[in-house]
């Protein structure tokens, strides 16, 4: 009998041994990862929360990393359109401080200036952010503008015969020949590169077809901003039309109407002022027009920043908002799945002695048999 009871007792002893392991080493792996359990189930009715707070967290942080791209390209496309403000602003002032209605401007330095720009405002209509094109709208595989030289041609030039103005041109094409000629007026001239068509300008077919979609930030499940400049809106071709005018723009002395001397037939003969009255007033006109429509243009330019500036004000807010969320999020999961390192560095520390009792205890009752007890 004494042999059963030491033997029951003993069974019993190491059950107990083994729950207080177990106890021990889930504690241990509790202070290791700083959670409560490794499994989700073991989270028992809080689950559902700790697994809606993270969905909740995911979705979040994609919203804040559409926020983070935008608002990349928000800077790239603002700092474009300060660039090519910045340019025109460059040949606005040549225009404006250079040069006084009634006097011949120095057009050679004006022109070089103004091809320069151009070239380079081209340039920035065409900038990239990585593969991605800033001002192509949706299709941004697609290069907003390409210069082929149909501007120029659509222009032309006009250079009379010096030596004898009756005689034909020695060249003349485009609008600035008919204009030259006096084929058209000057007011004619003025609305032809006006409205001069997109494609001649060398606008994508996306952009001249309006088939380019928007470009816009997702912020949350209900809402978007739009951010969307391309490079033919308003501001951007009336500065590409603008340079390009006065790059291929005619000397005053070149340009239509009659001399002061009707019976000379060479500029060289006319009596002053030179160029005659006639030209000058019809060079200007065109002139002045090319640096009230870059005035303007600079204008619509800086309200397209001060758009985008918004936007990415707004966005900034939102993303203020979803790092709060966040975090809001992360402390329930906290809650709900982190463990008290004091207290369960405490519980352990318990366990550990009750482990260390019961093993003394098992000693003691495997020295309890009939054997010991007779020989003692």
């Amino acid at each position: 009998m004494t042999g059963i009871s030491t033997l029951g007792a003993s069974l019993d002893q190491i059950s107990r041994l083994k729950v207080q392991q177990n106890s021990i080493d889930i504690l241990s792996t509790q202070i290791a990862t700083g959670k409560k359990t490794q499994e989700f189930s073991g989270l028992g009715t809080d689950i559902l929360r700790t697994q809606r707070a993270r969905t909740d967290i995911n979705s979040l942080e994609q919203y804040s990393t559409n926020i983070q791209n935008g608002q990349r390209r928000i800077e790239l496309v603002t700092n474009t359109l300060e660039q090519i403000r910045s340019q025109a602003n460059l040949v606005v002032n040549g225009l404006t401080v250079g040069v006084q209605e009634g006097d011949a401007p120095d057009l050679a330095t004006l022109q070089q200036l103004a091809g320069d720009v151009y070239d380079f405002v081209v340039d920035l209509i065409n900038a990239k952010d990585g593969d991605r094109f800033l001002l192509a709208g949706s299709d941004s595989s697609v290069r907003p503008i390409d210069d082929e030289g149909l501007f120029d041609s659509f222009l032309g030039t006009f250079l009379p015969d010096n030596d004898d103005i009756t005689n034909p041109p020695l060249q003349a094409s485009g609008f600035i020949g008919d204009w030259g000629n006096g084929t058209i007026t000057t007011d004619e001239f003025i609305a032809a590169y006006q409205n001069v068509d997109e494609n001649v300008l060398g606008y994508s077919e996306t952009l001249v077809s309006g088939s380019t979609g928007e470009v816009s930030i997702r912020v949350d499940e209900n809402s978007e901003f739009d951010y969307t400049v391309l490079g033919n809106t308003e501001g951007l071709k009336e500065i590409v039309i603008a340079l390009g005018v006065l790059k291929n723009l005619p000397l005053p002395e070149n340009s239509p109407g009659a001399l002061n001397d009707p019976t000379a037939t060479r500029p060289a003969d006319d009596t002053p002022p030179f160029p005659s009255a006639e030209k000058q007033e019809n060079f200007f006109q065109v002139f002045n027009e090319i640096r009230s429509t870059l005035f303007k243009a600079i204008d619509k330019v800086e309200q397209e920043e001060y758009r985008l500036n918004l936007v990415e004000a707004q966005t900034e807010i939102i993303q203020e908002q979803h790092k709060f969320q966040i975090n809001t999020f992360k402390t329930t999961i906290s809650e709900i799945e982190d463990v008290d390192l004091t207290e369960a560095v405490a519980q352990i520390q318990q366990a550990q002695i009750s482990l260390q009792a019961s093993f003394s205890v098992t000693s003691i009752l495997s020295d309890l048999s009939l054997v010991n007890f007779l020989t003692r």
